[in-house]
């Protein structure tokens, strides 16, 4: 008879189980979370929310001859008013029966899967709208296709998305005819700035192609107003649906393109374009803040590393001195630096806090119908399904009202080991 082994015992044997559960995925939520609904305005009704702004002031200034000369003709602002429409995201879940009465109370699971499920929908919507913030060309595009393999999509920052996420591909931002199809992401690759999809890439994406929040219509101005939208230096586009060149300069960011490693002098001509558009006091008014990614907070330390002095005791010692702080600075030229994995790679943006704000017809809540915010799903046959669902929803749009004082620093180069560089 053979003699016993292992798996003749499992039956009898005990397991052990950690009573944590570790949450592999980003959860972290930088520039939604700084950007507060506004009370200043707020939305009445389906309509737009005008935004109104004086780009031309009185200037009918002149010489003149106090002896019977003439003082001229006199002139007035000029106003012009933009529009703000909310858009409206929502986030679902859904739960069969089986797992809630399996995780219902200690003695079952570490875990309540019915209140985890709530409760991470509600905490990854959050980070979800900072990518589409950080990102936002009023589109929803969220970044564009670098390459691609089989079933994977190489993209400039993978934080952009999220395990699990449907994403729509275009080939133009040109509504339904450049629509390519829909794909599901199945983890993201931060590493390797890739996505790993539950399927093969459509036929014909390459280089380019846009990826969008599922559901969008794949338009300009149909989406949130983000980064990408506001950020936009000279006179081209519009801005509120004013047309930006019919004020050349007065609805633009300030921008530099730099070369070659960043330096403390592309940051001060940075901010001497932001004294030159409106005032020596206007970046501290404003709470200006410079958001960028690691690897800009990375560029920024490398001019320390490269000018720091390490001094040496006399005597014996075991250990040299450490030349690396624990973090990268947390100011730059003074005004604090938000580093936010969601961030575009390659940018420094600077933005004035107080002049942006969230416009909400819609704040974030379950969807709800009668009271009712859990709904059954249908089976097949038409009766009940042993499947709930419910909905996170939320109708905002974003505001930047004073755009002189944005401004972007690009062009500069993105330190090794970052990004893929």
């Amino acid at each position: 008879m053979a003699a016993g082994n292992n798996a003749n015992t499992i039956a009898s044997q005990r397991e052990y189980l950690r009573d944590k559960l570790e949450e592999t995925f980003l959860l972290s939520s930088v520039l939604w979370s700084r950007i507060q609904a506004r009370t200043d305005i707020k939305p009445v009704s389906s309509r737009p929310s005008r935004i109104p702004f004086t780009p031309i002031p009185t200037a009918s200034f002149r010489q003149v001859n106090p002896n019977g000369g003439g003082l001229g003709v006199g002139d007035a602002p000029q106003e012009v008013y933009g529009q703000l429409s909310c858009v409206y995201f929502a986030q679902g879940g859904a739960y069969t029966a089986q797992s809630e009465y399996a995780t219902d109370g200690d003695s079952r699971s570490i875990k309540d899967y019915v209140a985890y499920t709530e409760e991470t929908v509600t905490r990854t919507f959050a980070g979800l709208m900072d990518a589409v913030l950080c990102t936002g060309d009023g589109a929803n595009t969220l970044d564009t296709v670098v390459s691609v393999g089989t079933n994977s999509i190489v993209v400039n920052n993978a934080n952009f998305f999220s395990s699990g996420q449907p994403i729509d591909i275009y080939s133009a931002l040109t509504g339904s005819s450049g629509y390519v199809g829909t794909v599901v992401i199945q983890t993201v690759d931060t590493t390797n700035t890739t996505l790993w999809l539950t399927g093969p890439v459509p036929a014909g994406v390459t280089t380019g192609y846009f990826l969008l929040v599922a559901g969008s219509a794949g338009i300009a101005n149909s989406g949130l107003f983000g980064r990408n939208y506001y950020q936009v230096v000279g006179n081209t586009g519009n801005f509120m649906n004013i047309l930006r060149s019919s004020y050349p300069d007065q609805f633009s960011a300030r921008g530099i393109t730099a070369t070659g490693a960043l330096v403390p002098a592309n940051v001060r001509a940075m901010l001497a374009q932001i004294i030159l558009a409106k005032g020596n006091d206007a970046a501290d008014e404003n709470d200006l803040i410079v958001h960028t990614n690691v690897d800009g907070a990375a560029a920024w330390e490398d001019n320390a590393l490269l000018v720091q002095r390490i001094d040496v005791a006399s005597g014996k010692r075991r250990n040299s001195n450490d030349m690396l702080a624990e973090k990268t600075p947390s100011t730059m030229a003074g005004y604090e630096m938000v580093v936010n994995p969601r961030a575009i790679p390659g940018i420094i943006d600077f933005f004035p806090l107080k002049q942006w704000g969230r416009l909400e017809a819609k704040p974030l809540d379950m969807y709800e119908v009668d009271g009712q915010t859990t709904f059954p799903q249908y089976a097949s046959d038409g009766s009940v399904a042993t499947t709930n669902m419910f909905w996170m929803i939320m109708g905002v749009q974003i505001g930047s009202w004073m755009p002189r004082l944005n401004a972007a620093l690009t062009g500069w180069t993105i330190p090794r080991g970052y990004f893929g560089k």
